[in-house]
C-alpha cells in the first residue's frame, strides 16, 4: 500500500512539475508582452495630452514669441490656454521652446509657478525633442534629468499657416510618476496570469489524482498474483512506459512541426532567387505546418480567453460599452456561424424573430454577441439529435427603450434538477458519465451569467432531463430607430446557400457601359457578372482615365468606384459632370462602394450620383440596377432555355466543400461569380498566391505603426475575403480597418496577430487544393494577372502622409 501510494505521488508530482514549468513560461512571456503593450498605452496618453495642448495654440502667435513679446497680450493668452492643462491633468510642467539651432532649443515659455525657466535658456535635447524639432510628435523612451528633476516627456511640435514648425508645446511627467502607472497596470496583469496558473496546476493535480491512483491500485492487485518482485518491476516498466508515451505524444506532434518547419526554413535559405518555385514550395509547407501547430492550440486558446473574461468579471473590470448596433446584422453572421455547427452534427437550426423588434439599437454589441454565441453553442453541443432554436423577441419598457429577448431551445440531453442550482457557477461540470467526453472549461455559462447581470438583465432556464433546455435572457437595450426589423426569415431565405442558381435576366448587346475600379480582380469580377448579357464593358483603373474616356465615349451607365489613389470616385464624377462637350456627361453615374454603413446612400446621391451599389458586387443587384437605368430600347428579354446549371452548381460544391474547413463558404463566392466555377477557381488562386506579399505589405505598416497605409491594406483584405467567401477573416479585417481610421492602436495590437494567423491558414489551405496555374486562367476577356498585379484597392504612397 505505501509503495502504491508513493508511486502514485511521484507521478503527480512529475505531471505537476511539468505542467508548472510550461506554465510559468508560457505566462512570463505573455506577461512581458503585455508589459510592452502596456508601456507603449501609457506614452499614447502622455503624447494625447501634449497634442491637445499644442492644438489649442495658434501657430502664428507662437511663430511671434522673442523677448520683446513676453507679457503681451497674445503671449499671456497662450500662457492662459496652456495653464488650463498645468492645473487640470497629470502633467508635472508644461511648457514651450522652440530651436534656434541644430540640436539646440531654448525656452519660450515656461508655466512653471515656483522657478520657471527664462526665456532663451537653454533645453536639455532627447531623440524624441529631436523628432518634435522635425515635426513628428515623440515620447521620451528613457527618462531624463535636468534641474527640475527627472522627467518623461511628450513633445508636440506647432505648425504655422505654411506647414512649419514655429515651436513646440512640451508636457513633462514625473518618472515616479510614470513608473507607477506602468507598475499598476502590470501587475493587475500578473494577477489575471497567476490566477490561470493556479487553476491550472489545481486542475492538472486533481486530474492526475483522479487517473494515476486508480491504475496504480489495478496494477497492485495483479503485482500481488505474481512473484512480487517480478510483478513489480513488470508493472513498474509498463506503467512508466504507457506514461512517457501520454506526455511525449502531443509534445512529440508540436516539436515534430516544428523541426518540419526548422528544415523547411533552413531548406529556402539555401535557394537561390533563380528558383523561386522552389522557395514558394517551401515557403507554402511552412505555412501549413504552422497551421497544424495553431489547429492544435485552438482549444486552449478558447479555454484561456474564457478563464481571463471571468477574471475580468471577477476584479471588476469587464466594461460595457454602448454603441448603436444594427440587430439584423448581428442575427445574420449569429445563424452563419451556427448553422454550420448543427450542420456538422446533423441538427435542425431554426431562427424566428419578432418582426415588429426595431432594427436599430444601442448596446454593446460585443457582449450581446458573446451571449447569443455562448447559449447557441452550448445547445449544439450537448444536443446529438433533433434541433436547435433561437427565438427573438422584445418588450416594451418605456419610449426609446425594450427589453430584448433572446430565447435558445434545444431537444438535448437537458439538465437534472438537482443540476440546476450549480449551472451558473464556473468551473462546474455535472452529469460527468454522460458528458465526459464534451470539451469545455464550465465557464461559458457563468460568463453569459455575469455579462446579462452587468447590463442589467436576468437569464432564466427551463429543463427537462433527457429531453431538452430552453435558455432565456432578457436584456434591456436603448432604440435608435422605432424601424421594425420586417421579416427576418424571408431575409434568411434569400441569402440561403442554396439559393436558385444564376440565370441572366436580360441581354443588351447594344449597350455600352464604363466601369472604374482601381483593383484589377474588382473589375474582372464586375465583367465576368456581365458575360452573358452581352454588354460591352470598357474599364478604367482611376479616376483621372475615366474622366478621360467619359469626355470621348458616349456611355449608357458609368460604374464609378470611391476608393481610389490620386483622385477618388466622387472628385472624377465631379469633373464627368463638369466637362462642357463630354460625351457621357449626363449619364448616369452610379457609385460602386464597400462603403455599406447607415447613411452611406444617402451621402452619395447628395453628391449627385444616379444611384448606389455596394461590393462586392451581388449579380441580381447589379442585373436590377442595369435595367433600371438602361434605355428600355436596348433590353432584350430572355426567353427560357433548358440548362445543365443546377447540376453544375452541384458538382462546383462538391469541388469546394472543403475549404468549409477554414471557414470559407464557397456557395457565398460562387454568388459573387454568378457561379462561374472558373472564375471562382480563378479568383481564390489570385487571393490566396498572392498572400506572401500582401502579408509582407500588411505587416510592414503594422510594424511601422503607420495606420493609414494599414488601413488601406487591410480594407483590400476585408473586400476580397468576403468576395472569396471568407466572411469570418472578412468581419476581423473590418474591425481592424475601423480601428486604424479611428487611430485606436491598442485595439488594433490586441486583433492583428490573430487575424494575420487566420488568413495564413485560409490561404495555406486554398493552396492545397487550387493550383498556382489557376491564377493566370481566364477566358472572360479581361486583362490577365500576372504574378506581380497587386489585388489591393491600392497601394499607398511611401510617405504615408495623404
Amino acid at each position: 500500500m505505501s509503495s502504491r501510494n508513493s508511486l502514485s505521488t511521484k507521478i503527480i508530482l512529475m505531471v505537476e512539475c511539468i505542467l508548472l514549468i510550461s506554465s510559468i513560461l508560457f505566462c512570463s512571456v505573455s506577461i512581458h508582452r503585455a508589459r510592452v503593450g502596456i508601456r507603449k498605452a501609457i506614452q499614447q496618453r502622455m503624447l494625447d495630452i501634449a497634442n491637445c495642448a499644442s492644438g489649442s495654440v495658434d501657430g502664428e502667435v507662437m511663430k511671434s514669441f522673442s523677448k520683446e513679446t513676453v507679457g503681451s497680450e497674445a503671449y499671456n493668452r497662450v500662457y492662459d490656454t496652456l495653464a488650463v492643462f498645468r492645473d487640470n491633468v497629470e502633467l508635472e510642467y508644461v511648457y514651450c521652446i522652440k530651436q534656434v539651432g541644430p540640436n539646440e532649443f531654448i525656452f519660450t515659455m515656461d508655466l512653471d509657478q515656483v522657478a520657471p525657466a527664462n526665456y532663451g535658456d537653454s533645453v536639455k535635447f532627447t531623440d524624441a525633442l529631436a523628432k518634435a524639432g522635425k515635426g513628428i510628435a515623440a515620447v521620451d523612451e528613457v527618462p531624463y534629468t535636468d534641474q527640475w528633476g527627472q522627467f518623461y516627456s511628450a513633445y508636440s511640435p506647432v505648425f504655422d499657416s505654411k506647414g512649419q514648425v514655429v515651436g513646440i508645446v512640451v508636457a513633462d511627467f514625473s518618472s515616479e510618476w510614470f513608473d507607477s502607472q506602468l507598475a499598476s497596470q502590470t501587475k493587475a496583469t500578473v494577477h489575471s496570469y497567476v490566477l490561470v496558473l493556479i487553476f491550472s496546476q489545481l486542475v492538472a493535480a486533481v486530474l492526475a489524482f483522479l487517473t494515476v491512483k486508480p491504475y496504480i491500485k489495478a496494477q497492485s492487485e495483479l503485482m500481488e498474483e505474481k512473484v512480487r518482485a517480478e510483478s513489480e518491476s513488470n508493472a513498474k516498466s509498463d506503467f512508466l512506459a504507457n506514461m512517457s508515451h501520454e506526455i511525449r505524444t502531443p509534445i512529440n506532434a508540436v516539436l515534430g512541426m516544428n523541426e518540419m518547419i526548422i528544415r523547411e526554413d533552413n531548406k529556402a535559405m539555401g535557394l537561390t532567387e533563380s528558383d523561386p518555385m522552389a522557395v514558394q514550395e517551401s515557403l507554402e509547407n511552412i505555412s501549413v505546418y504552422a497551421g497544424d501547430i495553431q489547429k492544435a492550440g485552438h482549444n486552449l486558446l478558447a479555454i484561456v480567453n474564457d478563464i481571463l473574461d471571468f477574471s475580468k468579471i471577477e476584479a471588476g473590470r469587464m466594461d460595457i460599452v454602448n454603441a448603436p448596433y444594427q440587430l439584423s446584422s448581428l442575427i445574420n453572421d449569429i445563424n452563419n456561424m451556427v448553422l454550420f455547427k448543427a450542420q456538422d452534427k446533423g441538427l435542425e437550426f431554426t431562427v424566428e424573430v419578432d418582426p415588429e423588434i426595431p432594427d436599430e439599437l444601442e448596446g454593446d454589441e460585443v457582449r450581446i454577441r458573446q451571449i447569443f454565441t455562448n447559449l447557441l453553442n452550448n445547445a449544439v453541443k450537448y444536443t446529438d439529435k433533433g434541433s436547435v432554436s433561437l427565438k427573438v423577441r422584445f418588450k416594451k419598457i418605456e419610449t426609446g427603450r425594450i427589453h430584448l429577448i433572446i430565447v435558445v431551445w434545444d431537444t438535448g440531453i437537458g439538465i437534472k434538477e438537482e443540476d440546476k442550482s450549480l449551472l451558473f457557477e464556473r468551473f462546474e461540470r455535472f452529469d460527468m458519465e454522460r458528458n465526459s467526453t464534451i470539451e469545455g472549461t464550465g465557464l461559458g455559462l457563468p460568463i453569459t451569467h455575469h455579462l446579462v447581470d452587468l447590463m442589467g438583465g436576468k437569464i432564466d432556464v427551463e429543463s427537462e432531463y433527457g429531453k431538452g433546455s430552453i435558455f432565456t435572457a432578457t436584456i434591456p437595450q436603448n432604440v435608435i430607430d422605432e424601424t421594425p426589423i420586417g421579416d427576418f426569415q424571408t431575409r434568411l431565405k434569400e441569402n440561403a446557400p442554396d439559393a436558385a442558381p444564376y440565370k441572366e435576366s436580360f441581354r443588351a448587346p447594344l449597350a455600352h457601359i464604363l466601369v472604374v475600379d482601381d483593383t484589377k480582380i474588382n473589375i474582372k469580377v464586375f465583367v465576368n457578372l456581365l458575360k452573358n448579357t452581352k454588354i460591352k464593358v470598357d474599364t478604367a483603373e482611376s479616376g483621372a482615365e475615366a474622366v478621360e474616356m467619359a469626355a470621348k465615349t458616349k456611355y449608357d451607365i458609368i460604374f464609378m468606384d470611391q476608393r481610389m489613389p490620386e483622385m477618388d470616385g466622387t472628385e472624377a464624377f465631379r469633373r464627368i459632370r463638369a466637362t462642357e462637350d463630354g460625351l457621357s456627361r449626363d449619364v448616369p453615374v452610379i457609385c460602386l462602394t464597400a462603403d455599406a454603413v447607415i447613411g452611406a446612400k444617402e451621402r452619395y446621391l447628395s453628391e449627385g450620383f444616379t444611384d448606389y451599389i455596394t461590393k462586392p458586387i451581388d449579380s441580381f443587384a447589379l442585373e436590377r440596377m442595369i435595367i433600371k437605368h438602361l434605355p428600355k430600347r436596348k433590353i432584350e428579354p430572355v426567353t427560357d432555355e433548358a440548362s445543365d446549371i443546377e447540376e453544375e452548381s452541384t458538382s462546383s460544391d462538391a469541388e469546394f466543400a472543403s475549404l468549409r474547413s477554414v471557414g470559407i463558404e464557397p456557395k457565398a463566392g460562387l454568388r459573387y461569380c454568378q457561379d462561374d466555377v472558373d472564375l471562382y477557381r480563378s479568383l481564390l488562386a489570385e487571393y490566396a498566391y498572392g498572400e506572401i506579399e500582401k502579408g509582407n505589405s500588411l505587416q510592414k505598416s503594422y510594424d511601422a505603426e503607420n495606420w493609414h497605409d494599414y488601413s488601406i491594406y487591410v480594407h483590400s483584405l476585408k473586400s476580397s475575403s468576403k468576395m472569396i467567401g471568407a466572411t469570418a477573416l472578412s468581419m476581423r479585417a473590418a474591425k481592424l480597418e475601423a480601428a486604424a481610421n479611428a487611430g485606436d492602436s491598442v485595439s488594433i495590437m490586441t486583433e492583428h496577430e490573430a487575424m494575420m494567423e487566420e488568413y495564413e491558414v485560409v490561404t495555406a489551405f486554398i493552396r492545397s487544393v487550387v493550383p498556382k496555374e489557376e491564377r493566370n486562367s481566364d477566358d472572360s476577356g479581361v486583362t490577365n494577372f500576372s504574378p506581380d498585379d497587386d489585388v489591393m484597392e491600392f497601394l499607398p504612397s511611401d510617405d504615408g502622409d495623404n
